[in-house]
């Protein structure tokens, strides 16, 4: 009898092991939703077709600049936003304007310091429908050492595998530090800047 007694604590005890171990069917259920679930189509940047450009304005005038080197990682899908994300990388040394006095100091320390910080990026948090084609993408904007969350209102057009992507977001360059000593006064050079991406990339999968 006393082994009985113990071989049925022991049994008792095993199954309640278990029960505590095991997760709830619903769990397993929604961990294989989760495994089966398709990630968004990935998209390929036609850089060719493709600009990351800014405007300023210094002493009163406006000019234009242009990145030359970047990169984009996009996953998108307008029917399921939630697995949507965009990672873009700059290269800040590629920045040119067409002025020679300007473009030898903009990778100086008093501006995006490239030489201590060469890579700027973007990745988005969240992507909204906002209308039709109309779009905003939120996400964490980092240049130098300063990381804001912004967010950008754009367009998107996509035709079969084609998408065409426009977007514009203004920023205030002094909380990236870009514009120090006597040019962070935004009476010498405005405060804000805007960010213009035009964006054409093709369906990869």
């Amino acid at each position: 009898m006393r082994l009985k007694a113990a071989a049925l604590v022991l049994v008792a005890s095993l199954c309640a092991g278990l029960a505590v171990a095991a997760p709830p069917a619903a769990a397993i259920r929604d961990g294989r939703r989760a495994a089966l679930a398709p990630a968004a189509p990935v998209w390929t940047v036609d850089k060719a077709a493709s600009r990351l450009t800014f405007r300023g304005v210094v002493s009163g005038q406006t000019f234009d600049g242009v990145f030359k080197s970047w990169d984009a990682q996009i996953a998108f899908d307008p029917k399921d936003l939630g697995a949507s994300h965009a990672v873009v990388t700059i290269g800040i040394p590629s920045v040119v304007t067409g002025d020679p006095t300007r473009d030898q100091m903009l990778p100086t320390p008093d501006w995006f310091s490239a030489a201590k910080f060469p890579k700027a990026s973007f990745v988005t948090t969240a992507i909204t429908q906002t209308g039709p084609d109309h779009y905003q993408a939120v996400g964490d904007l980092k240049i130098r050492d300063s990381v804001r969350r912004v967010s950008m209102p754009f367009t998107l057009t996509i035709l079969k595998d084609v998408a065409n992507m426009d977007g514009t977001l203004v920023i205030d360059r002094r909380q990236f530090g870009v514009g120090q000593g006597q040019f962070a006064s935004p009476d010498t050079v405005a405060a804000n800047v805007t960010v213009v991406v035009r964006l054409a990339a093709k369906k990869a999968r």
